[in-house]
């Protein structure tokens, strides 16, 4: 006897969950909600037959191109998989610890002058001493990180880095000639070449190049701070009630780690969250014959609040409700008396996508059906918080900008999610650093694993090949999002997706005086019509500043004024550790940072209804 499918499963997350530990609060907020326990597709006549591909294993491997490939053939494609990724790992862990190498070099290499070994003389073979040569290479190459990486000169400027690196190669063309490593011509011009590594790539501090032309540093122009519009009187006093201890991400608190690479890559490494437990329910899509889970975390007491607010969680690319980040932040709220919801994104989590509609990241209809179920569930007055990170925060700006005054959600904060997407077209340092190592676990968990079938049918052979070759996350977008869903290009695709993605107003060349400012065009941005807040780091090593417009008192002020920014000097990429011991509070200034401004959203809420 076949089982059914474990979408057809009664189930939850936690192995020592019990549907009759539900308590009566909680059993009325679900029987409100509506909503199967298993995914509709078990239900009689949700589907319609033609909507549903060939499955996957159903495909005869034998025709399969790679099969005809070769040894060469795979071999470039294996190249193509393994190399962009260790390259992109082994450079970030230099420029993460350049801080340090560069520092120890110098001062080994200046000992070593001060207090020279008694052995070295005229006469002794450089092979002798090659181990010296490795390690003045490592200090040059350390050196010229300080003073060309962005984020390094963002945070310490470019005098340090500047000394460090003309200390270095002095010292090291000395050590050369005393050595005599010159008779090895290779090992000078080595050492030349990365002397002069940041000179070449040296940029303005301030302004930087064109939208267009940014491979070098790239400072953000941006100023820190809480924007908002003052001539909106509601949220003026969302401001108010927000308090400014919550909202300050400086030396005296942060992490003290150098750049936005360390504080995004060490949380990671060391915070974890503790086991939630979570009940599964389906929603329905309105547009097309599939659906998306949703994983609902109650209050530990069984206290299911009516009024207190509700939160709806979108998490990041390839993650779900077990993300360590989205887990503690359900994990920090629903002790507080929340109810957390947290939306799966299609095919995440072992979710089923029967038809070729998988996941997008410019499809908001899923967002707009799962907050209109859950209103469903709301007490009088209750408020519904829509919270999203990384890539969720992208779809819920979009969401939160397209649906205007029909939008669903009563106030929603983004986290580390670009509003214009198109700028980071052209942000390389993320695509050679990051993008690499995100593609290959979503090309092997979302992909091959997965949908590998779908992508098979609706790609031409070289398009599946160059989607199997991909080494970031935007050459994946080429195949598996922009050819396989008919945009006609990636910009069309990344202006899909962004809530500034057809606005004008934000571009650098508008911010000229010479520019008739009255005739900008805003976009869609200016339909905002609930609270909405966007928290962004500007040393955000995956999404950079430059998505965030060039003008946030003059974003802010768009529309009716609903919108607000929250902008911080340092914090990376859902990151803004605390601490010396980050793993001790975790994702908590993010996290905490969500609460604040729904809370003060819901504050003055409450006020207005009182008067």
């Amino acid at each position: 006897m076949n089982e059914d499918p474990l979408y057809c499963q009664t189930s939850d997350t936690s192995s020592e969950s019990s549907w009759e530990l539900l308590s009566k609060y909680e059993r009325a907020f679900i029987n409100a909600l509506d909503l199967p326990i298993v995914h509709p597709r078990c239900l009689q006549d949700f589907f319609s037959s033609e909507s549903i591909p060939i499955p996957e294993h159903e495909m005869d491997p034998e025709f399969f191109y790679e099969k005809d490939m070769g040894f060469i053939g795979r071999a470039i494609t294996l190249f193509y998989v393994v190399t962009p990724a260790l390259l992109a790992v082994g450079e970030l862990w230099l420029r993460l610890f350049s801080c340090i190498i560069a520092p120890l070099v110098g001062t080994y290499l200046i000992a070593k002058e001060i207090r020279p070994n008694n052995s070295e003389n005229k006469d002794r073979d450089w092979r002798h001493d090659r181990h010296q040569v490795f390690i003045m290479l490592l200090g040059l190459a350390a050196s010229a990180v300080l003073f060309t990486d962005t984020l390094y000169v963002q945070a310490y400027g470019r005098t340090n880095g500047g000394i460090c690196l003309g200390t270095l190669t002095l010292i090291s063309l000395r050590r050369s000639v005393k050595l005599r490593f010159y008779k090895k011509r290779f090992l000078c011009a080595m050492m030349a070449l990365l002397s002069i590594t940041g000179f070449l790539l040296a940029r303005s501090e301030r302004g930087g190049p064109s939208l267009s032309d940014h491979p070098g540093i790239d400072i953000s122009s941006l100023e820190a701070g809480l924007h908002y519009s003052k001539d909106n009187a509601f949220m003026t006093r969302v401001a108010q009630l927000w308090p400014e201890e919550n909202r300050l991400y400086d030396r005296s608190n942060a992490s003290p780690f150098p750049t936005g690479d360390s504080l995004t890559g060490i949380p990671f490494m060391v915070n974890s969250s503790p086991e939630q437990l979570y009940y599964r329910f389906w929603v329905k899509s309105e547009v097309d014959d599939e659906a998306v889970a949703i994983d609902i975390a109650f209050p530990p007491d069984g206290m299911h609040s009516s009024t207190k607010p509700v939160y709806l969680v979108l998490h990041g690319l390839n993650g779900g409700s077990h993300e360590e980040y989205v887990r503690e932040f359900v994990v920090r709220r629903v002790r507080e008396g929340h109810t957390c919801i947290v939306m799966i994104a299609r095919g995440m989590m072992d979710t089923p996508v029967f038809g070729f509609n998988v996941f997008h990241g410019a499809r908001i209809t899923d967002v707009d059906a799962t907050a209109k179920a859950i209103r469903k569930g709301l007490g009088k007055n209750q408020m519904l918080a829509g919270v999203g990170y990384s890539m969720g925060a992208i779809i819920l700006s979009n969401y939160v900008a397209r649906s205007g005054s029909k939008c669903h959600l009563d106030s929603a904060m983004a986290v580390s999610g670009g509003l214009d997407m198109r700028a980071n077209l052209n942000f390389s340092r993320s695509m050679r650093l990051w993008q690499p190592m995100l593609a290959q676990s979503l090309k092997e968990d979302f992909i091959i694993n997965k949908f590998d079938g779908r992508f098979r049918q609706r790609l031409t052979k070289e398009q599946h090949l160059g989607l199997m070759r991909a080494s970031s996350v935007s050459e994946i977008d080429v195949h598996a999002i922009v050819t396989y869903n008919g945009f006609d290009s990636l910009l069309h695709y990344y202006t899909e997706m962004s809530a500034m993605g057809d606005s004008s107003a934000f571009q650098a060349s508008h911010m000229k005086s010479d520019v008739d400012t009255e005739n900008e065009e805003i976009g869609r941005i200016a339909d905002v019509s609930i609270p909405f807040c966007v928290l962004h780091a500007l040393d955000d090593p995956l999404t950079t500043w430059r998505t965030m417009g060039h003008n946030p008192e003059k974003l802010v002020q768009t529309g009716s004024g609903y919108s607000m920014m929250f902008l911080t000097e340092s914090g990376g990429h859902v990151g803004w550790p605390l601490g010396l011991n980050p793993s001790k509070n975790g994702w908590k200034f993010m996290n905490d940072a969500v609460a604040g401004f729904v809370k003060s959203v819901d504050m003055a809420r409450l006020e207005n209804l009182k008067e």
